[in-house]
């Protein structure tokens, strides 16, 4: 059964209840436009002196299958019904599973997060009782690894039991409560204030996109590379500017673009302002910093 929520309400959800409670750790999501508002030295509540861990999260929806005979189950997995299913975009149509996966390096750590209900009637209860993120299923990026095809594939979960499919194999599957740990292990073990790691998870995050680009050079021959560069010129030589581009040119010259966001005096809100930043346009994923509450 298809999801009935959008991807964005969930996003929101589950940041509006990170940010009221995460056990008993912090999260301050970061949104690199309005890092300048707000309280002194930024924004946000960060303590840029004290320990922090940026945690990365892409949002996804849930499919539910209810039927013994589903695709997984069929495959060999052993995966109790209804279990739930979160898709992953295939190199065919972008690298953007890989971009995470080569993200998920320390001091960066990365989730994909996607709910354990589908219809909205579940979602609204969830909110209003304020449990969306208890019903929400968290794995790593790192955990599902590279894909050797282009295909789309996907991940399965039943609350016990986590599988990647085509073929399938098991992985580690979170609940908020492991995550808390897993982020609280990872703060006892870099005692760092966040304004050392911000500056080096801005690296980190250069280094995953070097890293990315390198396996796609690899992949792609130089031919091939030559070939789509002078197939792309002759369409837009050949090509008539089209209706669409006339209409965002119209509204481009008769509406203001909106002001990007200004620099912060505090050059490690600043790395934080890049990462969030960054993390959004490229990796599509939001930018939280975890502390001790």
């Amino acid at each position: 059964m298809k999801s009935l929520i959008s991807e964005f309400s969930y996003g929101f959800a589950l940041t509006h209840e990170l940010v009221l409670s995460l056990g008993s750790l912090s999260a301050a999501p970061i949104f690199p436009s309005l890092i300048e508002e707000g309280r002194e030295g930024g924004g946000y509540d960060v303590k840029l002196e004290a320990p922090g861990v940026p945690m990365f999260i892409q949002f996804k929806r849930s499919e539910c299958l209810k039927r013994s005979s589903a695709k997984e189950i069929k495959a060999g997995a052993r995966l109790d019904v209804p279990y739930y299913r979160m898709k992953i975009t295939g190199k065919s149509d972008s690298f953007q599973h890989e971009m995470l996966v080569e993200l998920d390096q320390s001091p960066n750590i990365v989730f994909y997060a996607a709910p354990m209900f589908h219809q909205k009637h579940e979602f609204d209860q969830a909110f209003l009782s304020g449990a969306v993120r208890q019903r929400s299923f968290f794995t790593r990026p790192q955990d599902i690894g590279h894909f050797s095809d282009d295909k789309e594939h996907c991940v399965s979960f039943d609350g016990g039991t986590c599988v990647v499919m085509s073929e399938p194999r098991v992985i580690e599957g979170l609940g908020i409560f492991e995550v808390e740990s897993l982020l609280r292990d990872r703060l006892s073990e870099d005692k760092r204030p966040l304004r050392e790691v911000a500056d080096e998870a801005v690296l980190e995050a250069s280094y995953a996109r070097e890293r990315l680009s390198k396996r796609i050079r690899e992949k792609q021959s130089a031919r091939q590379m030559i070939e789509d560069v002078f197939q792309e010129q002759i369409i837009k030589e050949v090509l008539p500017i089209s209706a669409a581009d006339t209409f965002i040119e119209r509204q481009e010259a008769n509406v203001p673009a909106i002001p990007t966001f200004s620099s912060v005096a505090d050059s490690d809100m600043k790395s934080l302002q890049i990462l969030a930043d960054v993390g959004l346009r490229e990796f599509n994923a939001q930018l939280y910093v975890v502390q001790e509450s």
